[in-house]
């Protein structure tokens, strides 16, 4: 029945800087964007094995009202991204001028070492870089 994440949508305060983080920090590819009645933009990214929607509502007045304000009000989540090598995937955010949370990787909750990206400095859902490692 299920076959798979389409994509996870997010909400941000702005899009073109959101859309410019995800390409040009996470080297992702925008392969569309919309707008509905010039009030709320849309754009979708594509990373490997991973799709995210942006959205961005610039001002009321859509028949995406009610569902926008039911999505804000609900906590936030984050993003967690699977890297290869997570000094180096921490290195590329600062080398972007985007600070990292955890200055080392840290255990997770799982096999694997996990660092946040500082979520106040991330447009969007705030991103989990982890780097599996194998099982005891």
């Amino acid at each position: 029945m299920f076959e798979g994440v389409h994509h996870v949508g997010q909400i941000v305060d702005d899009i073109e800087e959101t859309k410019a983080f995800y390409r040009d920090v996470l080297d992702g590819t925008i392969t569309s964007c919309g707008s509905v009645d010039g009030k709320v933009d849309v754009a979708f990214v594509e990373l490997p094995e991973y799709r995210t929607e942006l959205i961005c509502r610039h001002e009321r007045g859509t028949y995406l009202d009610d569902l926008l304000d039911e999505l804000v009000a609900k906590p936030e989540s984050h993003v967690a991204f699977v890297v290869d090598d997570i000094v180096a995937a921490m290195e590329t955010f600062e080398a972007a001028d985007v600070p990292m949370h955890d200055e080392e990787p840290v255990e997770g909750l799982g096999p694997y070492v996990r660092a946040f990206v500082e979520p106040s400095e991330v447009p969007g859902t705030p991103i989990e870089l982890v780097e599996e490692r194998p099982a005891d």
